[in-house]
């Protein structure tokens, strides 16, 4: 399942961002799942991890859920312990 990227610039708290995930199970279409964040609160920048089918898919979540972003880039995962990259 390809993976994604999601940049957001938004103020999001600790507590709104806990809320959502929380939520996430309940709105998520199946094959679809937020795995995790890096969250910048000084700057308000928020990278989150998603596996989904494609960017089509995963756009829908976010605008259902109005969730604001700037970019979404399409990723593989490195393992760098290991040196290899995750399977396609």
């Amino acid at each position: 399942m390809p993976r994604f990227i999601v940049v957001h610039k938004a103020p999001f708290t600790e507590e709104e961002l806990i809320a959502r995930a929380k939520a996430a199970p309940n709105y998520v279409p199946e094959g679809v799942s937020w795995k995790c964040s890096y969250c910048d609160f000084t700057g308000n920048k928020h990278f989150c991890e998603w596996v989904a089918p494609d960017e089509k898919v995963l756009k829908r979540v976010l605008d259902l859920t109005q969730t604001p972003f700037d970019t979404i880039h399409r990723v593989r995962r490195m393992d760098a312990v290991k040196a290899k990259f995750e399977k396609r």
